[in-house]
């Protein structure tokens, strides 16, 4: 069983091998066999509260995935290798922490629920989130490090905010990091609770955090994707299938060398690449291609380039927006106008009055069925029926 406590200081368990170069901190035990990850499920049977979080490589890799998972069940703390375990493993957490009676907190969660369904199967219920908690109170500062410094005290490095958690062994610092977003998590998690139900805000919290366990994960390439590229409707349209072509290349030359589109060639670069023809290496250099790509892949940039702009490729069909009839823009104004006048008189955020996902399905289809309004709640219908009724009709 891969629980490990008592490393000296100075060396790290991580994926069975011990390192000089890798602190264990903090005693936290370090996770990377089924039998470990039984005791894990053990402590978070019993726990009354789970404070989770996860580390992704997305910065780093094609393909991401789920790194690290750091648990805090009840006030034991551990740190789990996804890397070593494998995603079938997590099945002994699927049951504690699909639970709704035992609260999941988490702080800005909708990327560690989507996660956490997408790699290991698991729908996380029963979540506090502190984010939302700290948003819907109007806070200016939603930050994990900025809520922990404001309630606790404790001010948190971000040092490591971009590391790469698919490394192994783990630097000392960055373990640490990560081990703190569920080390202070639970108390100030408990502090934004009580705050909440003194606003008289929990069911507005509540439906929040029911939207943040539903949260789905937006990855993967999408071969229209190009057209959401902030700059592409600016081109001229006869640099669009460049953008496309472009768009299709650089996702293929990603997936070969196992790294973020984004950083085999950034969007702005691709848009300068659109612009004129380019036919040499010194005008890619000068749009911006990095000396990295032009060594390995500047030929192949090139081909793709003149192949573009001799033969451009079909444009696969934008997606079409529906059109807004008058009465839904009509109702979309007195909605807006009604929701901000309301946020003053009860010096609330707009969210708390009404959520967008409300106030888009009153603009749509009006308020005949208001149950049936999304993230709207029985509290909202009680003290704004009528006046929705009113607006949206």
């Amino acid at each position: 069983m891969s629980v490990r406590r008592g490393i000296r200081p100075g060396v790290v368990v991580a994926g069975g091998v011990l390192s000089p170069k890798v602190v264990r901190m903090n005693d936290v035990p370090w996770i990377d066999t089924p039998a470990g990850l039984a005791e894990v499920a053990s402590a978070c049977a019993s726990a009354a509260w789970i404070a989770l979080d996860t580390e992704s490589n997305s910065m780093h890799a094609y393909k991401e995935r789920c790194c690290l998972v750091q648990i805090n069940a009840g006030g034991r703390m551990f740190v789990l290798d996804p890397i070593a375990l494998g995603a079938a493993a997590f099945a002994a957490l699927k049951k504690p922490l699909e639970d709704p009676a035992v609260t999941i907190w988490l702080h800005g969660g909708e990327y560690d629920a989507a996660v956490m369904r997408r790699d290991f199967a698991i729908q996380l219920r029963g979540v506090f989130d502190s984010q939302q908690a700290a948003s819907l109170l109007g806070w200016e500062k939603t930050g994990y490090g900025s809520v922990v410094e404001r309630l606790l005290g404790v001010h948190l490095a971000k040092d490591f905010a971009q590391y790469d958690w698919g490394l192994r062994p783990i630097e000392a610092g960055a373990l640490d990091y990560a081990i703190d977003d569920v080390r202070h998590l639970p108390a100030a998690a408990e502090q934004l609770r009580a705050l909440v139900a003194e606003a008289d805000l929990a069911e507005e919290v509540a439906i929040a955090c029911r939207a943040v366990e539903d949260a789905e994960w937006g990855g993967g390439f999408d071969p229209g994707g190009f057209y959401r590229v902030k700059g592409a409707r600016d081109l001229p349209r006869p640099c669009l299938p460049v953008l496309a072509a472009l768009w299709t290349w650089r996702d293929g030359m990603a997936r070969e060398i196992d790294k973020p589109p984004g950083r085999v060639i950034n969007n702005e670069t691709m848009l300068a690449l659109c612009r004129k023809p380019i036919v040499t290496w010194a005008q890619l250099k000068h749009a911006g291609v990095k000396n990295s790509v032009l060594s390995t892949h500047g030929d192949a940039l090139l081909e793709c380039l003149r192949n573009a702009n001799a033969n451009p490729p079909p444009l696969p069909p934008p997606v079409k927006h529906r059109e807004v009839e008058p009465i839904e823009e009509e109702r979309e104004r007195r909605l807006k106008d009604w929701r901000r006048a309301e946020s003053e008189r009860r010096k609330l955020p707009l969210q708390a009055i009404l959520p967008a996902k409300a106030l888009e399905h009153l603009k749509r289809y009006g308020a005949g069925d208001l149950a049936a309004v999304p993230q709207l709640g029985d509290k909202r219908i009680r003290l704004y029926g009528d006046k929705l009724r009113q607006l949206a009709s």
